[in-house]
């Protein structure tokens, strides 16, 4: 049996390697409460959000739109179970297709003991301004500002362990049980 491979964690006031990006409102947030969105070097609201590890309060029910995760994967479809229902252009699932627009779906029951999740980060500041960086404006004193610094390894590892996928497909690349990491 191979030795478990060892990570070295430093931490410290003075590790910057473990500060997070800035947690910046997500232009989700910014249209649900009336804020100007974010907006790419043409003016147009960007694309995409950046998606935070976040962890959820509560189960949520949601729909993925079957042979979505790769672009080719409907090129294989005889080699797949059928899907768990149908979701109709109203948004509502059904399990049985109701028309020829509904999309076929699996079901997923998120909870919060699976671990953090990537989505659209929705905090805003205290007087209801979006975040744009790590302090309420430029230039802030400290007390107008939030510590992006993690203050230990736990949730770095957290995030990789939950989020990362191997060669293999697969996440758990820190606490894989056929592949402990000791971290010292």
């Amino acid at each position: 049996m191979t030795p478990k491979p060892r990570i070295a964690h430093l931490a410290g006031s003075n590790a910057t390697i473990q500060n997070s990006p800035p947690l910046v409102t997500s232009n989700k947030a910014r249209a649900k409460y009336g804020l100007a969105p974010r907006t790419d070097a043409d003016g147009a609201p960007l694309r995409f959000d950046a998606l935070r590890a976040q962890r959820l309060a509560a189960p949520v029910t949601v729909y993925v739109e079957q042979f979505s995760a790769h672009p080719l994967e409907r090129d294989a479809v005889e080699l797949y179970g059928p899907p768990d229902g149908y979701v109709d252009s109203s948004g509502t699932f059904h399990k049985e297709r109701r028309g020829a627009d509904d999309r076929p779906v699996y079901e997923i029951t998120l909870a919060p003991e699976d671990g953090v999740y990537p989505l659209p980060y929705m905090a805003r500041q205290a007087d209801g301004r979006a975040w744009e960086e790590d302090c309420a404006f430029p230039m802030a004193p400290e007390a107008q500002a939030r510590q992006p610094f993690y203050p230990d390894g736990a949730r770095l590892f957290e995030e990789i362990d939950r989020l990362g996928v191997g060669d293999k497909g697969v996440g758990n690349l820190i606490s894989d049980g056929r592949r402990s990491i000791s971290i010292v």
